[in-house]
């Protein structure tokens, strides 16, 4: 967490209906702090405020006005009332939003405007300890290098920040040994960074340079198989979605893996319009594949799958197989996959055998790039996929537009899924460029394959 300061910095902000928590940094010789909200140009003497011991560190501001732009700030107060420090003045709209709300940047809130705008990469993952840990990074005009992790103690049900790292971009969380660790790039298109916290995140050796290189990746698994972890990415060598080639990265389980030489790196493989499924029209600009998925197949080899771009259609997804040695891949097929057109994450239960997945189904066919739908699907083969349920929806006539149930990285928690969620809603600037990172529990997935 970080320490004591002559300074305010708010370093988290959740609102909810009719509220907003906020979250803070400590400051020397505060006895109180004042936490203020107001209407949006309206004046600070119509502010309410909260008045907390400088010790909380964080506390929920209630009876606020429901979709309407709020301003916050933070004044640390000695005993005698006196002014110590204020924090600059931070945005919020509250309102009911699916899920806890685990970060939150409001589209006109410039606090973070150095590294971007609007929330990206959700990854979540469960600590050695039990506790949780997610991260998200930003996105939108800016450098596009900084990664935010926040930490639950009661199973999501509340979060705190915990620290930022920098550089650090989409983002994947995973343990490893006893160790959490970070996979991301240096900024959009860079280098392949490794950061390395001993103890759940409180402090980060890093970054390791793995690979340079202008590599693209999202927060996809990263599995262990036949001895070694391995993940996918991509080398960005032109525009989107033509100008990507997929890669895959590999290294020995007992490898020290903050050294470069521990890993593996795939030769790139190109996408070729010959796999365009027959009788489909889609231009060449149009054509392309992202966000490969590490999963082990019933028959024991490795597999890619891919999200697959396909503009005006949607619903695909393709498959490649990986190579044992790590060095290459091969295309097998492309399949039918409810939600291809997005970012999904695929894992296996291997209690069952069951592969599963959170999906933004197509459901309007003229809106190929909805994502106000996320439901869940399972198959059992990885070639065929049953949609089972939605999980998340939005029908409103605006939706497809505004709302974005996108990119969520899962776990699986007992007969349970753990979601973290790249979530649009209720004053964003549009579907894409979201402004919440929320927290889900999917209860009793399990029994629905036919096989829990």
């Amino acid at each position: 967490m970080p320490g004591r300061s002559s300074t305010i910095i708010i370093t988290r902000i959740a609102p909810g209906h009719q509220q907003v928590a906020v979250e803070w940094t400590p400051v020397d010789g505060a006895v109180y702090q004042c936490v203020e909200v107001k209407l949006r140009g309206a004046g600070w003497d119509s502010a309410r405020c909260v008045r907390c011991p400088a010790g909380l560190g964080t506390v929920t501001v209630p009876g606020l006005m429901n979709d309407a732009d709020h301003v916050l700030r933070v004044t640390a107060l000695d005993t005698e009332g006196k002014v110590l420090a204020v924090s600059g003045e931070r945005l919020a709209t509250p309102g009911w939003v699916p899920g806890t709300v685990i970060d939150y940047l409001h589209r006109d809130d410039t606090a973070f405007g150095e590294w971007g705008r609007y929330i990206g990469s959700p990854s979540v993952c469960r600590l050695p300890s039990a506790a949780l840990v997610a991260s998200h990074d930003l996105f939108g005009p800016g450098p596009q290098c900084l990664t935010r992790v926040f930490r639950s103690e009661d199973e999501g049900a509340s979060w705190r920040h915990l620290t930022d790292l920098h550089p650090a971009f989409w983002g994947k969380l995973f343990v490893h040994r006893g160790a959490l660790h970070l996979l991301a790039t240096r900024t959009e298109y860079g280098d392949l960074l490794l950061y390395r916290a001993e103890d759940e995140g409180s402090s980060w050796a890093g970054p390791a340079v793995i690979a340079p290189g202008t590599y693209h990746k999202a927060p996809v698994p990263v599995i262990e198989h036949r001895g070694r972890l391995w993940t996918c990415a991509e080398l960005q060598t032109g525009g989107w979605p033509e100008g990507f080639q997929s890669v895959v990265c590999s290294a020995p389980v007992e490898a020290d893996l903050m050294r470069a030489a521990s890993w593996t790196v795939s030769a790139p493989l190109a996408y070729d319009p010959a796999w365009l499924p027959e009788g489909w029209e889609v231009a060449r600009k149009d054509q392309g594949f992202l966000e490969g998925n590490a999963v082990v197949a019933p028959d024991g080899r490795l597999l890619n799958l891919l999200r697959y771009n396909t503009v005006p259609y949607a619903n695909k997804a393709i498959v490649l197989e990986i190579a044992e040695d790590g060095r290459s891949q091969r295309f097998e097929r492309v399949i039918d996959f409810p939600g291809g057109m997005t970012k999904f994450t695929v894992q296996r239960r291997l209690e069952t055998g069951v592969y599963w997945s959170l999906v933004n189904p197509v459901t309007i066919l003229d809106k190929p790039n909805m994502r106000s739908v996320l439901s869940l699907a399972s198959s059992t083969d990885l070639r065929h996929w049953t949609v089972h349920r939605d999980v998340l929806r939005d029908d409103s006539p605006w939706a497809v537009q505004y709302t974005g149930f996108q990119y969520v990285d899962w776990l699986f928690d007992g007969r349970d899924l753990l979601a973290a969620c790249r979530l649009a809603y209720r004053g964003a600037r549009n579907f894409h460029d979201a402004n919440h990172l929320t927290f889900h529990r999917v209860e009793g997935f399990d029994a629905l394959s036919g096989r829990g």
